[in-house]
């Protein structure tokens, strides 16, 4: 009796061979299994509640399957090990050839779990400009979510947050390719373990979103067109995507939900194979956005059937239909009609298998439970999330001085508002109890002697439709007159009042295909009687601090104007209020800086800096100039000053990195961080350019009175390369400005250099 281990069960072997041993054992309906996903997520499920879920998945993966969907897990650590734990048992001991399943997550701002550490949301880490925490951050995640036997993640979103209204702003790392490019290599070498492709047992894979486009919709309007030219899509959209493929070696990658060039990205093999895996490299597996094959059918109309559908993405690229193989639930049959598709499927499943060797998942695909009480939410994990909350704090105003607060001379501090004690954390979490609210940190900092009063004063207004008219179902002046009166009052009787206003998870959101939901927005003003509440406060007297919270930036030139101290939060995370009230009282000083163009209006949208010259030649007639907050911008306890740049040439080839230092002094007395940011703009090109682009930045911390050089590198073919005429990608000789400051508008350094 020959008891010898087929080849693919062999450790000792090559990855390549196992997979090919395996191919040549399977069936068509195995080949097929590998292809698709089932779901433990209750909302993608046929039958209600958790065991119906469960059992739904049991029955699901008889022939085995390729992944298993265990997004928005609402378990506990040690009830979400077991049940993965289980399904691959049945996949290992009940199945003809006990392949294990990849477990599917998503970890956008920690791991969306229950218990599991809740960190600020993309847009918010993107405001500390600190790509060294930010991959800190997301180290947690994936340790956190390969604890509980997650093997991927729906993670990062690498689309540009250029327009406020889109209710996914909050996923992304903000408007600009070089810091979102910055930002997604350090969440993917975070989730990864490294940027070197090996994702170790304590980590997990990383499919970056959505490939590519998806963040232009037309009018922040969730599944609009995305009508992008091929310049701006090889410059500003792509690169994002091509430095984690290239420099952090992602292994997934998520396509997006949109059309490009009235192309969908589901059907579409220049995107999904030509650009990236023959132009790129990239060597992992791409995986849909729920159930957008299908859609490529019912919602895109590019194809007539479903099953045409089907082979499209099959043969675009498309490896894994997700959440629950909704297109490729069909795929067996299709390929039994048209056989040349095989071919197309061998493809993609030696890719999931490939990934599924080097996992290690055929060896051990199970996972400790105490090591899962032991990983999530740890001490060391907390510390990280509030670390990153404090630094993504911007700090938009500080008019007369009033931050921070000192303590000693205060004794009482009145906390108003509708977000004052709000838990809300963002959307792509489970929610958990051990949240901070501002109010909560102001009470745990105050102490004996300072006197916390808090009151509500207004609600944040939802906003619909009525069916006859446009409307907006704000409270009513008179229906909310009581509580803002006694905001006021308390206010005016108290030393110091911190106003906490914004929005909710309800008014900014996914706005989904489905169920009529809603989160993109028509205006970007505060809803409700926010706005009135502010101004009666203010015109107490008493010193006012306005906390901005919530999923997007807000337009609020009627408070910019006012005697006030404003300070820009998007949702913190579980650290929130713990955060917040280590900025206000000064125990840390503010160093977020901007991460989008603020604007005063959504008349001036679209807004970002880094568009054309030729887009900021004319102003408004009927508004005044320029954004209401440059991209970048942020103050500080501390003042600092730059001084003596140096550019090592005045001339470089194209072949030469350009290298140039300067200093950078903290002037005050307070201990501080600055971002210095660097900004390059091409004199003349073939083609019209972007007014100037952020080409590097660096977060320096300075105690009072310390002065140090900093030095930078900028590459040609990386920097100042772009798509000219005839498209293509090169750098022309030319002169070029640099520009070093604070902001993209608060410009301290200027250089000249020219490339011949």
């Amino acid at each position: 009796m020959n008891n010898q281990l087929p080849l693919y069960r062999d450790a000792s072997a090559s990855v390549e061979a196992r997979v090919e041993d395996l191919m040549s054992r399977m069936t068509l309906e195995e080949k097929v299994a590998q292809v698709q996903a089932v779901s433990l997520r209750d909302s993608t499920a046929a039958e209600e509640g958790l065991a119906g879920i469960v059992k739904a998945v049991r029955d699901g993966i008889s022939q085995g399957i390729g992944q298993i969907e265990n997004t928005f897990d609402p378990r506990s650590p040690q009830e979400s090990v077991r049940e993965v734990n289980d399904l691959q048992r049945q996949l290992l001991e009940e199945t003809r050839l006990g392949i294990p399943a990849l477990v599917g997550s998503e970890c956008a701002h920690g791991h969306a779990g229950r218990e599991s550490t809740i960190l600020p949301v993309p847009l918010a880490m993107a405001s500390s400009w600190n790509p060294e925490l930010v991959q800190e951050a997301f180290d947690v995640a994936g340790r956190e979510a390969r604890a509980r036997g997650a093997h991927e993640a729906h993670t990062p979103v690498l689309d540009l947050g250029r327009d406020p209204r889109w209710g996914r702003i909050e996923e992304t790392f903000g408007e600009d390719t070089h810091l979102v490019s910055q930002m997604g290599l350090a969440a993917v070498a975070g989730l990864q373990g490294g940027r070197s492709g090996n994702v170790d047992a304590d980590h997990i894979i990383s499919a970056p979103k959505h490939f590519a486009g998806y963040g232009q919709v037309v009018g922040g309007r969730n599944f609009a067109a995305t009508p992008i030219d091929s310049r701006t899509l090889r410059d500003e959209v792509l690169p994002p995507f091509k430095a984690v493929v290239q420099e952090a070696n992602a292994l997934g990658m998520m396509a997006s939900h949109c059309e490009v060039d009235g192309v969908p990205a589901h059907g579409n093999r220049a995107l999904l194979t030509d650009l990236l895996r023959e132009e790129w490299g990239f060597q992992g597996y791409v995986v849909s956005d729920y159930n957008d094959v299908p859609r490529l059918e019912f919602f895109q109309r590019v194809a007539e059937t479903v099953e045409d559908a089907c082979e499209m993405a099959l043969s675009a690229g498309m490896d894994v239909d997700l959440p629950v193989a909704q297109g490729y639930q069909h795929l067996l049959k299709v390929i039994q009609e048209r056989p040349h598709l095989e071919e197309h499927l061998d493809v993609s499943v030696r890719r999931v298998l490939r990934l599924k060797f080097k996992l290690g998942l055929f060896e051990n695909p199970f996972v400790d439970e105490t090591r899962a009480l032991e990983v999530v939410d740890c001490k060391a994990n907390q510390e990280v999330a509030e670390r990153i909350a404090t630094e993504s704090i911007v700090m938009l105003k500080n008019d007369g001085g009033i931050l921070p607060l000192q303590r000693e001379e205060l004794k009482s501090i009145a906390v108003l508002g509708p977000n004052a004690d709000s838990k809300q954390v963002g959307n792509y979490t489970v929610g958990r109890a051990e949240i901070s609210s501002f109010l909560d940190g102001v009470r745990a900092v105050a102490g004996d002697r300072l006197e916390v009063r808090h009151c509500k004063g207004c609600s944040i207004a939802e906003v619909g439709w009525d069916g006859a008219q446009s409307t907006l179902h704000q409270a009513s002046m008179e229906a909310e007159e009581d509580s803002i009166s006694e905001a006021v009052n308390v206010a005016a009787s108290s030393d110091v009042a911190v106003v906490c206003v914004g929005g909710t998870t309800e008014t900014s959101r996914e706005a989904f295909y489905v169920d009529g939901i809603k989160g993109d927005r028509a205006t970007l003003c505060l809803l409700g009687n926010q706005l009135e509440l502010v101004r009666r406060v203010v015109a107490t007297g008493t010193p006012t601090v306005v906390v901005l919270q919530g999923g997007r930036p807000y337009s609020i030139p009627e408070i910019e104007r006012l005697p006030v101290a404003i300070l820009n939060t998007f949702y913190l995370g579980q650290a929130n209020g713990a955060a917040l009230a280590k900025v206000v009282f000064g125990e840390e000083s503010p160093s977020g800086r901007l991460p989008l163009t603020i604007p005063r209006s959504v008349g001036q949208l679209p807004v970002y800096y880094s568009q054309k010259r030729i887009s900021f030649y004319k102003d408004y007639l009927d508004e005044e100039p320029g954004p209401l907050y440059p991209f970048g911008f942020g103050l500080s306890y501390a003042r600092f000053e730059y001084a003596d740049l140096r550019l090592q040439a005045a001339e470089i080839s194209r072949e030469e990195s350009l290298c140039f230092s300067l200093k950078v002094k903290n002037v005050s007395a307070f201990d501080g961080a600055e971002v210095v940011q660097v900004y390059l703009r091409d004199k003349y090109a073939s083609v019209v350019r972007p007014d100037k682009l952020l080409v590097a930045f660096q977060k320096v911390k300075l105690k009072a009175g310390e002065e140090r050089q900093l030095n930078f590198a900028l590459s040609p073919e990386k920097d100042m390369s772009f798509t000219g005429r005839g498209g293509v990608s090169g750098v022309e000789a030319g002169a070029f400005e640099l520009e070093v400051g604070s902001s993209s508008r608060d410009v301290r350094l200027e250089g000249r250099f020219e490339v011949v």
